[in-house]
């Protein structure tokens, strides 16, 4: 048993013994909170592993040791719901001084509270109105926090009353993760601090939900246009590419610039992917086919990359290149440093589900979060086309992963792209071409799929928790049911998914 699951009345959360994490606090039907855990990380962000110990629990209630992996840090954390709140505490010490850029609790808000309008209590005791924004907020939306109240779509009521340290909100979007983070100790006080020997960690979330829900649809149905592919050129000889172009594949995605000639005796178009300081040391080169674009990466918009796109503009352009503009690894620089508007044909983000946490729950959550990642780019720029370049399951963190070629990969493909085509992406790199050529492969099988069908649409629907994704296209249409829960769902594992014969 993977989950311990406690509930009283209206309340019910899981706990991951694995982890210690809090998972799918509920109310009356209610989602209140995705997740809920104490993160230990690192003077550089990294996140300590964890080991769960003396684990205890009750019918509503849930108490647990844990020990950060590598750090001097331990910590008791309960878990608990009555007639009318839910807790969850943790009381820790440090054994050795040690830097952290932050040891605490952590709230993930689910997505649902977009647009809600908030009250946030301050540490002064002061409260401010404000809003959970719609669009993906460049930066924290709530400061100096011990409460948050606000009313859910649903009716219910929820007070959120921190205790123990000053919290924050940021927009985890900006890291293509599905949620709001409600984290401890304020950004601004500097990065990393200091934990001295012996200090003691007490911290404690409080919520408290009142009113009725009102009915929700157990049905969404909706159609859009799928972005088209390209794939990752790993295996770049003239019989990988003739092989490629024969299974259907139109595009491909590089770094460099040693593949192009073989792709231009191909006929293959190329989405080329370099930094400002590749293209101020590179030749223009003309592209190896029409459509083909040259991909700006930059995360800072400066007058020097401003003076470069003008190069670019008089250098590239005439050849035969469309011009895009994106970030490295997250949509977080995109967001915090804008282009001009109108300058581009194409914007992107490079994206990863796994930045801040790693586990197969959170990764196909991630998938969710591109439909407003789509909408706040068509905000900032209405003209430019999007494009996701590239989605990397890996973890630039921890580098390579054996899921990356995995049913889970499969279900964290197949749930993003649908949630790109709900954000009006035009465009995604992503998966390998050695995935396409294996025979055996995973995400090669349904990159295949969507190649060999043409894919040029998405129908969505989601039915009693299981998601039915039917890509449409010139050549037939192909159905995959989606199960993105620890529990099996009409026959498809738990966060896998299945195709429909």
């Amino acid at each position: 048993m993977r989950y311990i699951s406690c509930a009283q009345g209206k309340w019910s959360f899981l706990v991951e013994r694995e982890t210690g994490f809090v998972r799918e606090l509920h109310y009356a039907g209610e989602r209140v909170a995705s997740a809920i855990y104490c993160a230990v990380r690192g003077a550089d962000w990294s996140t300590y592993p964890v080991a769960i110990s003396d684990l205890q629990w009750g019918d509503s209630w849930c108490s647990w040791q844990t020990r950060a992996v590598g750090a001097p840090f331990a910590w008791r954390t309960e878990a608990r719901v009555d007639g009318s709140s839910f807790q969850m505490s943790i009381d820790g010490t440090a054994s050795e001084t040690f830097q952290t850029c932050r040891t605490g609790l952590c709230l993930l808000h689910p997505l649902s509270v977009c647009g809600l309008e908030a009250t946030v209590t301050h540490v002064d005791g002061s409260q401010e109105r404000s809003v959970f924004p719609r669009l993906v907020a460049p930066h924290q939306p709530f400061l100096e926090m011990a409460g948050l109240r606000y009313r859910a779509a649903s009716g219910i009521e929820v007070d959120i009353h921190l205790e123990g340290e000053v919290f924050e909100t940021e927009d985890q979007r900006n890291w293509s993760d599905a949620s709001f983070k409600t984290y401890s100790h304020r950004l601004g006080d500097g990065k990393p601090y200091t934990l001295q020997a012996g200090q003691r960690v007490r911290q404690q979330i409080r919520i408290r939900c009142t009113g009725e829900a009102q009915g929700t649809p157990s049905e969404r149905v909706w159609q859009a246009p799928l972005p088209a592919l390209s794939v990752w050129l790993d295996s770049a000889t003239e019989q990988a590419l003739s092989n490629l172009k024969q299974m259907g594949v139109r595009r491909v995605a590089i770094e460099d610039l040693k593949a192009l000639p073989l792709l231009a005796q191909v006929g293959i178009a190329v989405d080329l992917r370099l930094s400002a300081e590749q293209v101020g040391q590179t030749l223009p080169m003309p592209p190896p086919a029409s459509g083909s674009t040259l991909w700006l990466v930059s995360d800072k918009w400066t007058l020097e990359v401003e003076a470069l796109v003008q190069q670019v503009e008089a250098e590239w352009k005439p050849l035969g290149w469309e011009l895009g503009y994106g970030s490295s690894a997250n949509f977080a620089e995109l967001n915090r440093s804008r282009p001009p508007q109108g300058r581009f044909e194409w914007l992107a983000t490079a994206a990863s589900p796994q930045v801040h946490t790693f586990d197969a729950w959170s990764i196909l959550q991630n998938a969710e979060s591109f439909a407003s990642i789509g909408e706040t780019i068509r905000a900032m720029d209405g003209e430019a086309r999007l494009g996701v370049a590239p989605l990397r399951f890996e973890s630039r963190f921890t580098g390579e992963d054996p899921r990356a070629d995995s049913p889970l990969a499969v279900a964290y493909l197949i749930r993003s792209l649908a949630s790109m085509a709900q954000g009006g992406f035009a465009r995604v790199v992503t998966g390998r071409a050695s995935y396409l050529l294996r025979e055996g492969s995973s995400v090669g099988a349904l990159l295949r799929d969507l190649e060999r069908l043409q894919a040029h649409a998405v129908q969505y629907t989601v039915r009693d928790g299981v998601e039915r994704v039917q890509f449409l296209g010139a050549q037939g249409s192909a159905l995959y049911l989606v199960n993105p829960s620890p529990e099996e769902r009409e026959g498809v594992a738990p966060f896998s998914s299945r195709r429909e014969e």
